[in-house]
């Protein structure tokens, strides 16, 4: 007789987290900030001015200090909220 399988109840989440990707101020801020780091970084390279390759450090290290600033005022994206560890998910086991 062959053996039947037991069924278990899941529940489904309410809904998918809200999820942006990315493309939030605060993530701009910083793409844009340390590409022209590295342009300007570039250049300073090509022509060997050490003047020129710590402004473009100042930059880099500029643009993410600003962005995580913007994160702190909210204009960036929201940490998770904690899972509930008593709610058993479909997708848990």
């Amino acid at each position: 007789m062959p053996q039947i399988p037991a069924t278990e109840p899941y529940t489904l989440p309410s809904a998918a987290p809200y999820s942006n990707h990315g493309r939030t101020p605060a993530a701009w801020v910083m793409t844009w900030g340390v590409s022209l780091a590295f342009l300007v970084g570039g250049v300073s390279l090509m022509l060997e001015l050490d003047w020129l390759t710590i402004v473009s450090v100042v930059i880099a290290v500029g643009a993410v200090v600003v962005s995580m600033v913007m994160r702190g005022m909210g204009l960036g994206q929201p940490a998770p909220p904690p899972a509930r560890e008593r709610e058993r998910d479909w997708y848990s086991d």
